[in-house]
């Protein structure tokens, strides 16, 4: 049966694909400041979890203009690609660079919460999305879509808000100098309002989006729910990046990363 949206998600939906519309260059901007996080602290963790994909099919969801949904078909070989996003702007991005340079990847507009595929994968990816997501019922919703979408034993991997983030033990200032962003607001309890603010910009030129702490427990139990196996993966600094900057540049970041990956295995 089909899941009514109701009207608080359909807004929360509508509102994010207009502010990441809104700020088209900023944000572009603020993910080239946030480069040697991605590469040395965000990528390894991911690419490590998802192992060999060469030749396996490969849904990613939030897939933005598609950098990563790229690179899982250049680097590492999966086939074929699809990519789903939200906002229409950030797909004819995605498809201005697949016109560009071809490699075969298809992209569509479409919402996890109402997506309805005709086909199923053995990986499907999401960089950030559960976070994003505003209650249980559509956590559990968008979780049974994408279990519908897997092939029995194929898995599920997401970057998602650490649920053990503690604002009182992250340093600003040198997360924004370093890594270009940092967090204004972390409220406690399951679900508690994240504030992040992505590029590192000064305050006229500041972006802000408002994310969502899960609890693994609850999270655990959704997804048990759901059918999916869980496993955790804590971010680790890529050699090359320890060999560049040294490990106690990352120091402040390890003791207290702001996200953890979590593969779910469809049993």
């Amino acid at each position: 049966m089909k899941r009514e949206m109701k009207q608080g998600d359909a807004d929360s939906h509508n509102g994010l694909r207009e502010q990441y519309d809104e700020v088209e260059s900023r944000f572009e901007e603020g993910m080239a400041r946030m480069a040697l996080y991605h590469r040395h602290c965000q990528d390894p963790v991911i690419f490590q979890t998802l192992g060999e994909i060469r030749g396996k099919s490969l849904l990613d969801l939030a897939c933005g203009n598609g950098f990563y949904t790229r690179r899982f078909r250049k680097e590492c070989g999966a086939d074929p690609v699809m990519g789903v996003d939200l906002s229409p702007m950030l797909i004819r991005q995605a498809e201005a660079e697949e016109q560009r340079e071809p490699i075969r990847i298809e992209y569509r507009v479409g919402d996890v919460t109402t997506l309805e595929l005709d086909r199923r994968f053995d990986v499907v990816t999401a960089i950030h999305l559960l976070h994003y997501l505003q209650s249980a019922a559509e956590i559990e919703t968008v979780l049974k879509r994408i279990h519908a979408l897997l092939h029995s034993g194929c898995s599920f991997v997401t970057m998602l808000a650490n649920p053990e983030f503690d604002l009182t033990k992250h340093d600003p200032q040198d997360s924004k100098r370093k890594f270009g962003y940092y967090f204004s607001e972390a409220q406690s309890g399951n679900g508690g309002l994240l504030r992040f603010h992505p590029g590192g910009f000064e305050k006229e030129r500041e972006l802000t989006f408002e994310l969502r702490r899960w609890e693994r427990d609850f999270l655990e139990e959704i997804a048990q729910r759901v059918g999916f196996k869980l496993d955790w993966h804590d971010p680790f600094i890529s050699p090359e990046g320890l060999s560049e900057h040294g490990a106690d540049f990352f120091s402040n970041y390890l003791a207290n990363p702001q996200s953890k990956l979590l593969r779910l295995t469809r049993a």
